[in-house]
Parts: structure tokens; sequence; C-alpha cells
């Protein structure tokens, strides 16, 4: 994505990501070309991936510290319910991520290069969660050097799948057997 730039700290690193983000927000995507929009929109991604690694980050290192006690909470998704105004869905998944930053140090280091989106890296830990522990980060080393191929998740498989069931309910509903065919009425599937 390119080289980080030096912050005298926290606070003003993210004062300029609240600048960024504000600016992106107000301006006119309709006087935008489809080009500039689709570049806006990679960008959103890879800025979300980055946000998500940092997020995953410090929530480790405060769930590690407890410092959700020093507000009266009883666990790290109560604190950011109540602190900053997410759902509990939403607190879920950032716990979830704090969770996998132990297992899965080269997918958080791959998002926070923007390398890959949020999604991709949570599909990559899934799948990977799968596996026995001594073989899992060769195998997010080869999904992440396909990821940076171009190879999409779905892969191949799954839109010949889908493509196969659109077929096979084509088939059957010119057979007459679909609700308003006019046909024998049968429901089930084709022989």
């Amino acid at each position: 994505m390119g080289t980080v730039p030096a912050f005298g700290g926290a606070d003003q690193a993210l004062d300029m990501v609240h600048a960024g983000l504000g600016h992106l927000a107000a301006a006119d995507a309709t006087a935008m070309t489809p080009d500039e929009q689709a570049r806006y929109l990679r960008g959103l991604e890879q800025a979300d991936a980055i946000l998500t690694a940092a997020r995953a980050t410090v929530l480790a290192g405060f769930t590690a510290a407890r410092g959700y006690c020093a507000d009266a909470d009883y666990s790290p998704r109560a604190w950011l319910m109540h602190h900053t105004q997410v759902t509990r869905g939403a607190a879920a998944a950032h716990t979830a991520w704090a969770r996998r930053m132990v297992g899965h140090r080269l997918v958080l280091a791959a998002m926070a290069a923007g390398q890959i989106s949020e999604s991709y890296g949570r599909a990559i830990c899934q799948w990977t969660d799968k596996l026995p522990e001594d073989s899992r980060e060769a195998a997010e080393e080869i999904l992440l050097a396909a990821a940076a191929a171009g190879m999409g998740v779905g892969g191949r498989r799954r839109r010949r799948g889908l493509a196969g069931r659109r077929r096979r309910r084509g088939s059957y509903l010119r057979r007459g057997n679909g609700p308003h065919c006019g046909g024998r009425g049968q429901r089930g599937r084709p022989r």
C-alpha cells in the first residue's frame, strides 16, 4: 500500500484517519468517474482491513491489561458495547479478531499491510482453524499467496455448483413440475 508515515503519536494518527475518512465521506461520488469510484472502493476495503488489524492489536493489549475492569465492565465485549456504542454483534466480531491475533499472525500482518480484505482474512482464518496446529502457518502462507495472485475465496468449484443447481432447476420447471406450470404439480427432485 505504501510507506507508513511518521506521526507524533497515536492521537495524531487517529486525527488524520478521521480527517481522511471525513473527506471521503463528504465527497460527491456522483461527480466521480467509474474508475475513480472503483479506485476509492478498493482503497476503502484496504483501509477496512488495516482498521481491523489495528483494532485487533489494540483490543488484544486492552484485554491482556484488563483495561475494561477500570470501568467496571466484566469483559472486553461489554466494555465495547458500553463505551464505544457498538452492538453486541459488532463487539463480538471485534473481540473475535483480537483472539485470532494469537494464531494467525500472518493473516493479521497481510491485513495490516492492506494486502487482503477483512473478509478474505476471516475466511482464511476459518479454513486454517480446521487444520492441525502445526500445519496452519504453512496453509496460511499458501492461501495468502493465492489471494495475492488474484484467486478468490469462492473458488471455481462453488461457481460450478451454483451453475449446476440453476441448470437442474431449469429442467425441473421446463417439465411442468413447478407450482405455476400447469403440469402434474408434483414437487420434488427431477427424475
